[in-house]
């Protein structure tokens, strides 16, 4: 799905394969139902279905942000293994309607985790307009 706009600066796609979030080494997120947000200028952010994050290693924090086409995100900070990191995850609870699809969805901050695109780094691939990894063809 694109924005209404005639010339999108956005995409949403789903993820078509299994796409896993750690955190030193530990799972954070594990799902086969991420949704991609491409947007113009930026890398692709993976939103994970909240029942596929480890919510016990998440606590809502009391910061928001305003974006003016998504909407209200809150941030959580991550505690695991007496490790600490403030606001790594966010989520929109109740998007703008044109970013509907990654409502109560969960995402993370790449500089503090690791993402795994059907066991390669997030980092070593591209998604086309479909969901589908287009990086590396040569893995």
């Amino acid at each position: 799905m694109t924005s209404p706009q005639s010339d999108p600066t956005f995409e949403i796609v789903r993820e078509r394969t299994r796409v896993r979030v750690l955190f030193e080494g530990h799972d954070i997120a594990d799902s086969s139902d991420v949704v991609v947000v491409c947007e113009a200028g930026r890398p692709p952010v993976r939103y994970f279905p909240r029942k596929d994050v480890f919510m016990v290693f998440l606590s809502q924090t009391d910061k928001v942000t305003r974006n003016p086409d998504k909407g209200d995100a809150r941030y959580f900070t991550i505690y695991r293994d007496q490790h600490i990191v403030d606001n790594v995850a966010w989520s929109y609870e109740t998007p703008n309607a044109p970013f509907a699809d990654i409502a109560g969805r969960i995402a993370f901050r790449p500089e503090h985790v690791e993402i795994q695109v059907d066991g390669h780094s997030a980092a070593e691939t591209e998604i086309d307009d479909e969901g589908v990894d287009i990086g590396d063809q040569g893995r």
